[in-house]
């Protein structure tokens, strides 16, 4: 059994169903990291915390993420068929040409 593969162009797009998450957490210090944190669904929450922590403590270093979720959607003619592999039954071949071994001789392949 083989599984033959081909090439689908799906498309990356950001699920609508969900909000992105923005977190921004203070990183500033010597022998350890501030630890404070926030986690929001807009960018400009973040950055203002991020103004307000610098104001309150003085640490300016921050490590910010996003994390979101994206679908991969199949082009029009390929919606609910299976386009990532498909099993397929060959029959053996007995006329392969024959494979030199690393002595030289002729071998069939597989045999």
């Amino acid at each position: 059994m083989s599984r033959t593969f081909r090439y689908v162009p799906f498309t990356i797009a950001q699920d609508t169903t969900t909000h992105p998450e923005y977190r921004a957490a203070c990183v500033t210090g010597e022998e350890k990291d501030c630890g404070e944190m926030i986690r929001s669904g807009s960018p400009d929450w973040v950055e203002e915390w991020m103004r307000r922590h610098t104001q309150r403590t003085g640490h300016t270093r921050y490590c910010r993420t996003v994390d979101d979720y994206a679908v991969l959607e199949p082009p029009p003619g390929c919606a609910g068929q299976a386009v990532i592999g498909q099993a397929v039954v060959r029959q053996a071949q007995t006329s392969r040409p024959p494979l030199p071994d690393a002595d030289g001789a002729r071998r069939t392949e597989g045999a």
